[in-house]
């Protein structure tokens, strides 16, 4: 989700276009839930052969599908071993395989007692469906299990819980929701319990999200606000989707409902912010900028954007405090480094914005403009302008539509006396819209003047 700051002063994000409120829970890796939720038991697993005729994956969600058909109500369970996510201490492969078998046999066990079966969503996921039960009754039994495992070996699982019916989900649906609520699970550590809400389809959402699957993520989100119409967090994700996809009034429609419910939430103001930047609306984006700037203290694009927007409507000093908290939010970012020089260049502070100019090339030696602003430093206190007239050919090479940079290159051409190249670099500075006309015309009487 990140895209760098371009060279020129056109309306570009910060370090990422959008915020999105990420919610605790989404697997690392961008691994879409469509991905892992079919990822096969490899046919050698040895809990294959230590559970002779056990279905798994595909086949066991298809058997549940077809055995709860006509079933009014049924609950699953999707429970995972501690040990296999990351989130307890590493086992040799025949421990593991140890705990995967005795976490098997007592699911097997408590299956039977409850009149429940199970089988393997994937090789790392064991799955057991509740015929005739309600959620209520899926999390009692999930407790069981955990509780039967936990007093033989002291290891623990995470489980996640999903009822039939709900919203238009059919019962193979409910198993993959189960593993929606397991995902959600892992936020409450080892052991943890969720059941599948708004907040299991905002994970998931999220991670369709991450690995670019935004039809899915805005399928997931849609579904989270039938669950919890007045949930912030999945109408601002939502709005982000629309967003980029370039759907500015659905994103916007979406974030005006996430800042009606909570007026002061940040990332919604933000991404509004954003939309109107997007679409050429820079006061309406300030606006909505400025009003998220007090609870935002915290956030670099806030600050960020909020500065470069000051600063091209000539609120130079208005900007400094906004672009000083972005560059000590994060001071290895380039185009905050170079934005504070930008800004000290603009209130006259020359001596003051030659060191963030250097911040910024020492991160990112090709940023055109704080090549080009550093040698604007030079010229006006009139030193190094050798390497001043470098930085600024540089600068226009690497960003030639920049007309600012054409125009500071033209002026040190015409100190240098190089009338015909300063000519050149004006008209082009003029042709990308900067104001050249008087420098223009100055130049060409001297060459006449010259030439006479």
């Amino acid at each position: 989700m990140t895209n760098a700051v371009s060279a020129n002063r056109g309306h570009q994000p910060a370090d990422q276009p959008f915020l999105l409120s990420k919610t605790p829970g989404c697997p690392q890796g961008n691994i879409s839930p469509s991905a892992s939720a079919s990822a096969e038991t490899p046919p050698d697993d040895p809990l294959l052969r230590e559970f002779p005729g056990i279905q798994s994956g595909r086949a066991f969600i298809a058997l549940a599908g077809g055995l709860l058909k006509d079933t009014a109500r049924f609950s699953a369970l999707a429970l995972r071993l501690d040990s296999t996510t990351g989130r307890e201490p590493a086992l040799a492969p025949e421990k593991l395989f140890a705990y995967r078998c005795e976490a098997a046999r007592t699911v097997a066990q408590v299956a039977d007692e409850e009149g429940a079966f199970w089988g393997l969503i994937s090789s790392a996921t064991l799955g057991c469906v509740l015929p005739g039960r309600d959620q209520a009754s899926g999390v009692a039994v999930a407790k069981k299990i955990q509780s039967q495992l936990s007093a033989i070996d002291g290891h623990s699982l995470t489980i996640g819980i999903a009822a039939f019916p709900c919203l238009r989900y059919g019962p193979a649906d409910i198993i993959h929701n189960a593993g929606k609520a397991l995902a959600h699970a892992t936020f409450f550590g080892p052991g943890g319990r969720a059941c599948f809400d708004a907040v299991s389809l905002n994970i998931s959402g999220d991670c369709y999200y991450d690995a670019g699957e935004i039809e899915n993520a805005i399928a997931e989100y849609r579904n989270a606000l039938r669950l919890d119409a007045r949930n912030v967090n999945v109408l601002n994700s939502l709005g982000v989707c629309f967003g980029v996809r370039q759907e500015y009034d659905k994103a916007l429609t979406a974030f005006s409902a996430a800042a009606k419910i909570e007026p002061q939430e940040v990332l919604a103001l933000y991404n509004a912010g954003l939309v109107h930047l997007l679409r050429d609306e820079m006061q309406t984006a300030l606006k909505f900028w400025l009003q998220a700037a007090p609870q935002g203290r915290d956030i670099f694009e806030l600050n960020f954007q909020i500065a470069r927007c000051l600063l091209e409507t000539d609120q130079a000093e208005k900007a400094q405090a906004y672009i000083q908290r972005a560059a000590d939010l994060r001071p290895e970012s380039a185009p905050a480094q170079r934005l504070l020089g930008d800004i000290f260049l603009a209130l006259r502070l020359t001596d003051q914005a030659i060191a963030p100019y250097k911040s910024a090339l020492r991160i990112n030696p090709n940023d055109a403009a704080a090549l080009s602003g550093l040698a604007r430093c030079y010229e006006l206190r009139n030193e190094n302008m050798e390497i001043a007239l470098s930085f600024c050919q540089q600068s226009v090479e690497i960003a030639p539509d920049n007309g600012r940079s054409f125009l500071r290159l033209g002026r040190l051409l015409q100190k240098s006396a190089r009338l015909e190249d300063a000519l050149e670099a004006f008209k082009r500075a003029e042709a990308l819209g900067e104001d050249a006309r008087g420098l223009i015309m100055s130049v060409e009487e001297r060459l006449i003047e010259k030439a006479s």
